[in-house]
C-alpha cells in the first residue's frame, strides 16, 4: 500500500496534481491509523509526511467523520501527553452473507471486520436461489435492526456460494443455481456494493486476511467437509483465473475429490455397528483399525489434487478448513504423508489446520466487503472526486464510480 502510494505521489507531484495529491495523502494517513491509535508526530512517521500536513489531514478526516481523537497514553516525563487518533472503523458497516448447502448466515462487521450482530437460518438444497436469498435478505434486515441502522448504512456486502462465479453470475454450482446472477438479485434490495464469489476462494482470502497465511504470499486452501474444494492466494491477492474457475481441481473426476466421501460412509467398526463421518473420525482417535483404515484412505485420495496443486503453486503453506479439520492429526496426518509422497518439490510446504475453521468463508465474505470499501476510497481519491463524508450513503457516491 504505501509503495503504490509513494510512487503515485511522485508521478502526481511532477504532474503538479496538488488536489489528487492530497487525497491519496489521507488515505495513507487512514492506513497509518487504522490499527493503531498514533499521535500526530507518530502519524507522520509512518506516512513519510510533515507534520503539519498530518496535522491537516487528520483535522479534515476527524470532520468527515472517518477519524476520532482518543484518550492520550499516561504521560511519561514532563508536559502534556500528546492527542492520538484513530480510524473510526465503525463509521460505516458491512454485511457479510454465506450461502451454506443447510445453513444461510450474516454478519454485520465494520471496516475492520470486527463483527457486531450474527444470525443464520436453515436451508434446504431443496430450496430455490431466490427463496434462499430472500432468507438472506431477511437475516440482514435482523441484524440491521438490532443495531439500529438502515439498509442504505451499508456500504457494501460480500457474499459465499458454494460455485463457480464468473462476472457475478453461477456458472456451476448446486441444483438450480446455475445462470443466477447473485448480485442482481440482491441489489433490489441494497444499493450498495455487491461482490459475489466462491466460498472456498472466500476462505482463502480469510486466511490470508486474518488467519493463518496473514504472513505469506502464496496459499492453497482446501476446504474438507462433506464436500471438497479449493482457493488460491498468490502474490498477496486472490487468484480466481480468467474465468472465475481457479482451483477447481475437483471438477476432475479423476483427481477423486468427488468420490472420496465413499470411505466414510457405512464403515463397519470391530464391535459390528456401522457409522458414517463424524463418527469415523472419533473411532479414528479411538483407536478403531477399520476407521483408521477408512479415514486413510480418504486422506490419501484428497492428497492426489492437494499435491497437484502444490506442484502447480509452489505454495508457502497449504491451509486445510472445513468440518473435517475437527479430527486433526487423525485426518491430516496421512494427508501429509500421501502428498510428501506424491511431491517431487522439497521443501514440501506446512500443512495446517485453519485459524478459522467453520468461519472462514463467512470471514471471507465480510473481509472481502471491508476491502471493497477500501478500494472504493482509493477510487474516490483517485478518480479525482472528494473523499466522501462517513456519514453520506454510499448509493449517493459511488455510482459514479461504476
Amino acid at each position: 500500500m504505501n509503495v503504490l502510494l509513494d510512487r503515485g505521489q511522485t508521478l502526481l507531484h511532477n504532474a503538479g496534481d496538488q488536489s489528487r495529491l492530497r487525497r491519496l495523502n489521507t488515505l495513507a494517513v487512514i492506513e497509518a491509523i487504522r490499527d493503531e491509535a498514533l499521535t500526530i508526530p507518530l502519524t507522520a512517521k509512518a506516512t513519510g509526511l510533515s507534520k503539519t500536513s498530518t496535522d491537516s489531514l487528520i483535522a479534515h478526516l476527524v470532520q468527515l467523520g472517518w477519524v476520532v481523537p482518543v484518550d492520550p497514553l499516561a504521560p511519561s516525563g514532563a508536559g502534556r501527553p500528546a492527542t492520538r487518533y484513530r480510524f473510526k472503523a465503525d463509521a460505516a458497516v458491512v454485511l457479510g452473507i454465506d450461502i451454506g448447502r443447510h445453513t444461510v448466515r450474516a454478519e454485520l462487521a465494520d471496516l475492520n471486520g470486527e463483527v457486531f450482530a450474527s444470525a443464520d437460518a436453515p436451508a434446504s438444497e431443496d430450496d430455490g436461489p431466490i427463496d434462499v436469498l430472500a432468507s438472506a435478505v431477511r437475516l440482514a434486515d435482523e441484524l440491521l435492526t438490532r443495531a439500529k441502522r438502515e439498509r442504505s448504512s451499508v456500504w457494501a456486502i460480500g457474499v459465499s456460494v458454494p460455485a463457480v462465479v464468473y462476472q457475478d453470475v453461477i456458472t456451476r454450482g448446486p441444483s438450480g443455481w446455475a445462470g443466477i446472477n447473485v448480485k442482481d438479485v440482491l441489489s433490489t434490495d441494497f444499493e450498495c456494493r455487491i461482490v459475489v464469489e466462491n466460498d472456498s476462494n472466500l476462505a482463502a482470502f480469510a486466511e490470508a486476511w486474518k488467519g493463518r497465511a496473514s504472513d505469506v504470499s502464496d496459499l492453497v486452501y482446501i476446504h474438507s467437509g462433506n464436500r471438497t474444494g479449493s482457493g488460491l492466494v498468490i502474490n498477496g491477492s486472490l487468484f480466481r483465473g480468467s474465468n472465475g474457475a481457479a482451483g477447481e481441481i475437483g471438477a476432475i473426476h479423476e483427481v477423486g475429490w468427488q468420490t472420496a466421501q465413499k470411505h466414510l460412509h457405512a464403515v463397519q467398526l470391530e464391535d459390528g455397528s456401522v457409522v458414517d463421518r463424524e463418527a469415523v473420525f472419533k473411532a479414528a482417535a479411538d483407536g478403531s483399525v477399520s476407521a483408521l483404515t477408512a479415514v486413510r484412505r480418504f486422506s490419501e485420495d484428497i492428497a492426489i489434487g492437494v499435491a497437484a496443486l502444490v506442484l502447480t503453486v509452489d505454495p508457502e503453506i497449504v491451509v486445510v478448513g472445513g468440518g473435517n479439520v475437527r479430527a486433526g492429526d487423525v485426518f491430516l496426518e496421512p494427508l501429509r504423508r500421501r502428498v510428501e509422497e506424491l511431491c517431487i518439490a522439497r521443501p514440501v510446504p506446512q500443512i495446517l489446520t485453519s485459524a478459522l475453521r467453520e468461519r472462514a468463508s463467512i470471514t471471507g465474505a465480510v473481509g472481502y466487503a471491508a476491502t471493497t470499501v477500501q478500494e472504493l476510497l482509493h477510487a474516490a481519491a483517485g478518480s479525482g472526486g472528494n473523499l466522501p463524508s462517513a456519514d453520506i450513503p454510499p448509493s449517493k457516491w459511488t455510482k459514479q464510480l461504476g
